[in-house]
This record gives C-alpha cells, structure tokens and sequence, in this order.
C-alpha cells in the first residue's frame, strides 16, 4: 500500500463483530485494492464475492484470503457460510460492496443489513477514494429500521468519495 501512495484514514476495530460496507465499487481494481489492504493488516476479514470468481484453481486461494461466495440466484449458502464463520471466530470482520456489480446502480442490496441484524454485528462504513488515494474507514452506523432510508443514506456517503470509474 505505501509503495502505491495508498493511506488508510482511520483503523478497524479488535475482536468484535462488524460488518464493513465498502464502496464506491466502480472497477475490478478495488478488487485488487481491497485484498492489497487486507494483507497489509494484521487481522482476519471475510470478503463477500460473486460466487463466478471462485473459479476452479482460484477457489481454495480466495477462500484462504477469507473469500465467501455469493449466488446471488441461490444466497442461501451464503447464510450458512457466514453462520459457521460466526460460530468459529469469537469477533470477525465480513466486507460487502452494497451496490453488489460494477456498474452504476440505482438502489443498493440489503444483504449486509440482514447479516448484521442476523449475528449481532456493528456496520462499519469504509469508503474508497481513488483520487485521493485514500481507504477511509468511517464511523459506525446503525440501521434506523427503515431499510429504504438507510441504504439511501449509505449510498449518499458513498458519494462523498471517488471510485476509480466514477
């Protein structure tokens, strides 16, 4: 990360449940960025993927890097992968991306909300910023009750930073 001018603002907290929402996911580069800023850290975070990344030859490598396929057709296995990992680690870190593709979107996904609710995590926001080269892992944020009103509000934060194809 230092040798790429990268900086992380802010730290992640220890042995707790949180569950980090990060975005904007503009690029296959955050992919890239996001597992550079997992190994430069001395700490076990799970990563939410699209199930078709864990191709033959790649599975056990991400999964080892703490990879967690998603079928999005079929996230039911999702909620078991992410039920064994709560009942192995005592605190564990999971990362989403909410918008859920690359692509510009008008609505973000729900998941991270239902999985924070289901095993009793913190939301942490982590907003990636290329054009200051900065991962900036923000606040707390706690669900209002009011799904639409918080995914808006997440998807406003998210707009305060510069994905790499905003």
């Amino acid at each position: 990360m230092k040798i790429t001018g990268w900086k992380t603002i802010g730290h992640l907290p220890r042995d707790q449940r949180v569950v980090i929402v990060a975005g904007p996911h503009t690029s296959n580069w955050d992919f890239v960025l996001a597992m550079s800023f997992i190994l430069s850290l001395d700490v076990n975070i799970h990563w939410v993927g699209k199930h078709s990344i864990f191709k033959r030859g790649f599975r056990r490598i991400l999964r080892k890097m703490g990879g967690i396929p998603v079928n999005r057709a079929d996230p039911k296995e999702l909620k078991n992968e992410i039920h064994n990992i709560t009942e192995k680690y005592k605190g564990f870190m999971i990362a989403i991306a909410p918008e859920g593709t690359r692509k510009k979107v008008e609505k973000l996904k729900s998941g991270f909300l239902r999985i924070a609710n289901e095993t009793n995590s913190k939301i942490m926001m982590a907003g990636i910023d290329f054009s200051k080269k900065t991962i900036e892992l923000g606040d707390f944020f706690s669900p209002s009750g009011d799904m639409d009103k918080d995914l808006q509000f997440i998807k406003e934060y998210f707009s305060n930073f510069s994905g790499k194809h905003p």
